[in-house]
């Protein structure tokens, strides 16, 4: 019997590449990717069909869809393609790609009859809970910023889909791997690691805190995801993400740990101060040239907590996040990589900035 055909979007991207990597072992690929393989470093060979495309462009996608359909169609796509930046402005690109684009591939992939559509939304665009709550499955994705009002209308558009396309809706926490790949938690070593004058501050009383996830829970997610999609409603909404979350003082005193051999003592910036801090970095940098990663628009997140129930996804898939690759588990690893292949490190995060 012939193996399945998947369609995956975004797949030379940090978590498309690594997906077709995995799912090559049961599935022939149709991939899709803005740059091609080579130049993302993902792999190419049998069983794999490229098409370097932007899904903003309609026309080259259509052919696209076309020849996929001709070859037989697939069976499933799964949707990762998204424009993202931590700037907290617009950007044009928020509309083009992530709801533009995502209709034009719900429009196109309507025809293929697919047994399941994955729609990769994000935990970042549920708003963080008051004190003591939650954000569950049921949570609306309704935080204000560009990019997760971009996820917001793209998990609308799969729900105007769903009558036309069986589909499910995933929230991943913030995805990482053994080389960071997730930019705020790799400003945050290079700070800690440092003698920088900035490198013991943390805001507010260190609170601020998102769940975390290690690319290979994501994989091994995914995969447990396709196996189990005939059993899921359509628009089923899913958390892939450990419960509770990790805060920055967790994340500091277990780098600091394992770069200086014990935990450093923080210093704790008061919310009004650091906000301020934040605005005169800010200005100084774009006077520079130079602008900072940190925001002023991070300061309303200060002392926040995402803090996650996925109670309700891990029945419903049998699927839990591995222990040993939680967080905190993984940051001696994490220092160990940056600390002895800086070079590594540095490649793999300007191919992560190419990806956007």
């Amino acid at each position: 019997m012939p193996e399945p055909w998947a369609v995956i979007t975004g797949a030379t991207g940090f978590l498309g590449g690594q997906l077709v990597r995995q799912m090559r072992k049961e599935y022939r690929i149709f991939a899709l990717g803005r740059r091609t393989p080579r130049e993302a470093g993902v792999p190419e060979g049998p069983g794999i069909t490229w098409f370097q495309v932007d899904i903003g462009h309609f026309e080259r996608l259509r052919e696209v869809f076309e020849h996929i359909r001709a070859s037989g169609g697939a069976e499933l796509l799964l949707h990762l393609a998204a424009y993202y930046d931590f700037t907290g402005e617009d950007s044009p690109e928020y509309q083009r790609t992530n709801v533009q684009g995502m209709r034009s591939v719900l429009e196109l992939a309507e025809p293929l009859k697919l047994r399941k559509f994955i729609f990769t939304s994000s935990i970042a665009a549920c708003p963080f809970p008051g004190p003591g709550g939650v954000v569950t499955e049921e949570t609306a994705p309704s935080a204000g910023f560009p990019y997760a009002r971009s996820k917001q209308l793209g998990e609308a558009l799969v729900r105007e889909y769903r009558h036309r396309i069986p589909s499910c809706i995933v929230r991943p926490a913030a995805i990482f791997s053994d080389w960071c790949e997730y930019e705020p938690l790799d400003v945050f070593l290079r700070t800690w690691c440092s003698r920088r004058w900035n490198a013991r501050a943390l805001g507010g009383r260190g609170h601020s805190a998102i769940p975390y996830l290690h690319v290979e829970d994501l994989l091994s997610f995914l995969v447990r995801l396709v196996e189990k999609s005939e059993e899921l409603g359509s628009s089923e909404i899913l958390q892939a993400s450990p419960d509770g979350c990790t805060s920055h003082l967790e994340l500091f005193r277990e780098t600091t740990r394992a770069f200086f051999g014990a935990p450093r003592g923080p210093w704790f910036v008061p919310v009004p101060l650091a906000r301020q801090g934040l605005k005169l970095r800010e200005r100084v940098g774009r006077i520079t040239g130079r602008v900072p990663f940190e925001r002023p628009w991070m300061a309303d997140f200060i002392d926040q907590r995402l803090t996650v129930d996925a109670s309700r996804t891990r029945r419903l898939i049998d699927w839990a996040p591995d222990p040993d690759l939680s967080v905190l588990q993984r940051l001696p690893r994490l220092v160990e990589n940056w600390r002895r292949h800086p070079e590594e490190w540095r490649k793999r995060s300007a191919l992560r900035k190419k990806t956007r």
